[in-house]
């Protein structure tokens, strides 16, 4: 089965060449050299990803629940007690339960301020496009297939027209990136996106070829997930696959094509013509060329079914790729990562198979033969195993009923052995699960049985944190080349109250000639009538990119925990203030709170004053 689904996998990525695909396209000569491109990278991102991928299928069934491959009959019980899924479940809301933010720092002093903006722009972004769902789902797609993406990009007509940065997650099947490369930006030469897509939305994205964009694909790639464990064959003779408890589907009603889009670090160059400087004498010297990279950044590919529908230079995210890859585990020196379930496939269609077999014979032994003498004038049609049924029989005969086979008390021992096998695997415990381990009643000692416990999730907050680093560098790409409109944020801050401020980037040259990169902010200010009014705006010059680092609490609830106790502990003994511990432990409101805790501060100093109680209470 995992060679048909490899086979499957394969057949529904991508035609088996780009090239000619369609007969009424007449390339020129570059578009040929581009499609020849394109085809040639695809080929081999595809065959390198081949030694990864061939039992992704499996692993989403898995994960669903269809663990049995083989066809059984009705008698027998082929019973699924999904423990994979529990296992990804218990750690998937964990790592999502504090999500690590990136926090942008100044490389200059200067820039401090301007940094507290970016901040704020980018939690209004995340919580506006509930970018918090995309990577959850990224997430997931890493504890399947060992490896999650996500993709930024800008959509110009969200926001009313105005435009804005999008984060979306990436199916990992459609992800093809250079064999050689040890991430998407680091030793990776190209990267390709493989996507079918409907024709209609694909005739509207590329309307100057829309005449030559043609259906290639049937839309089984999003049903296969659910159903691919139905697939039996194709048939050899004509176009049908045909499905077991289905209808055969028509691969001839094509209604999809594939978008292949590929970013390529091209080192083609040109030359360029410098004019001669002129001499004392009038006379220009003769013009010199210069050769130079006709893609400095990079280059942009589409390709459908054989037509080159896009060809343009990379101008953003200074020739990155604008993918972000998320890896579960970690291969040395490899791009893909290792699966959850890939570690957890055997114990859990062992503990399957110990289940359903102990079923089996618990149905089997419990409704035992009878014996009937063919003399004994019994008809064994009424022998139904009623409670109380009474048989008469003929005198000299025998009907009996044979004891049915016990079940080995090892069978339940061994089903117990293999579940904590499973759990050993997994890493998952009755301790990270929140039960109190047996014999143990010391909070302490919970506490150093959940540190101890929680080992592969700290390991995976690690990989979630470079993550989100990446993220961080390149969203901050994404608005210093895309804000150039001014739009209006919101922030909400920590007492409740709202904050609105306008912001934009210019780009503007000095007298001098040369560039500069300016970030504008008008804020709003809240007048005596409760309404808001633009004030003055402020200038930023953008002299260099800001460090991303990552400002988070730990994703473990365990952790949370234990800095609020040492937080208290802490200001008991005076070390730290009320804010400090309100930090700590993430209070909401915290800045309102304080500012009610000095007013009655100021309330209880001015009662004492005034009743002539020095300070102190000396």
């Amino acid at each position: 089965m995992a060679y048909e689904a490899s086979q499957m996998l394969a057949e529904h990525q991508a035609p088996q060449s780009l090239e000619n695909h369609n007969s009424e396209y007449e390339p020129t000569h570059e578009e040929i050299k581009a499609i020849r491109l394109v085809d040639k990278l695809f080929s081999r991102a595809k065959n390198a990803r081949k030694a990864y991928d061939e039992k992704w299928l499996d692993y989403y069934r898995m994960f669903r629940g269809k663990q049995w491959k083989e066809a059984r009959p009705s008698y027998r019980h082929s019973e699924v007690i999904n423990l994979i899924f529990r296992a990804i479940q218990s750690e998937v809301p964990i790592l999502t339960d504090a999500l690590p933010k990136p926090e942008f720092l100044p490389k200059e002093p200067s820039d401090f301020e301007l940094s507290k903006i970016l901040n704020d722009i980018l939690d209004c972004d995340w919580t506006s496009g509930n970018w918090s769902f995309n990577f959850t789902e990224a997430l997931y797609d890493s504890h399947l297939y060992g490896t999650g993406f996500c993709k930024i990009g800008y959509d110009p007509e969200i926001n009313d027209g105005i435009g804005g940065i999008t984060f979306k997650s990436a199916d990992p099947f459609y992800q093809f990136p250079d064999p050689y490369s040890k991430n998407i930006n680091e030793e990776s030469r190209f990267y390709i996106e493989a996507e079918p897509k409907d024709i209609e939305v694909l005739k509207q994205l590329y309307p100057k070829h829309a005449q030559f964009i043609e259906a290639d694909l049937v839309d089984i790639m999003r049903k296969e997930k659910g159903m691919s464990d139905q697939v039996k064959f194709k048939s050899p003779t004509d176009n049908r696959t045909v499905l077991e408890g289905s209808s055969a589907y028509e691969l001839e009603a094509k209604n999809e094509a594939l978008e292949v889009t590929c970013y390529v670090k091209d080192m083609e160059s040109e030359e360029e013509e410098v004019p001669g400087e002129m001499g004392p004498d009038g006379q220009a010297s003769p013009s010199t060329y210069i050769k130079k990279l006709k893609y400095p950044l990079g280059r942009c590919l589409v390709v459908i079914n054989g037509v080159l529908v896009k060809d343009e230079p990379v101008k953003e995210d200074n020739g990155k790729y604008p993918y972000i890859r998320l890896v579960n585990y970690i291969l040395p020196r490899e791009f893909w990562g290792i699966s959850e379930v890939e570690q957890l496939e055997s114990p859990q269609k062992i503990f399957n198979k110990l289940l359903s077999f102990t079923l089996d014979v618990l149905t089997l032994m419990g409704n035992p033969i009878w014996v009937v003498d063919n003399t004994s004038g019994v008809d064994t049609d009424n022998l139904f195993n009623r409670p109380g049924l009474i048989v008469e029989k003929e005198p000299g005969s025998e009907v009996r009923r044979e004891e049915g086979v016990q079940l080995q008390p090892y069978v339940l021992q061994m089903i117990d052995r293999m579940k904590t096998w499973f759990d050993d695997i997994s890493g998952s415990t009755d301790v990270s699960r929140g039960v109190r381990p047996e014999g143990v009643t010391a909070a302490s000692a919970i506490e150093a049985l959940q540190n101890a416990q929680q080992t592969r999730l700290r390991q995976k907050s690690r990989n979630i944190d470079a993550f989100v680093q990446d993220f961080g560098q390149m969203y901050l790409s994404r608005v210093f080349d895309r804000y150039d409109v001014p739009r209006v944020f919101r922030i909400t801050n920590n007492d409740n109250s709202q904050k609105y401020f306008k912001f934009h980037v210019e780009k503007r040259s000095d007298e001098h000639g040369t560039e500069q990169t300016v970030a504008k902010i008008r804020p709003f200010n809240q007048g005596a009538d409760g309404k808001y009014y633009e004030g003055l705006e402020k200038e930023y010059e953008i002299r260099k990119m800001f460090d991303v680092k990552i400002s988070m609490g730990s994703a473990l609830p365990f952790e949370k925990n234990k800095l609020e106790d040492q937080s208290f502990k802490l200001f008991e003994a005076g070390i730290i203030d009320a804010q400090e511990v309100l930090k700590n432990i993430r209070y909401p409101n915290a800045e309102a709170l304080l500012d009610r805790m000095q007013q009655k501060a100021d309330a209880e100093a001015m009662a004492e004053m005034q009743a002539g109680i020095p300070p102190g209470g000396a």
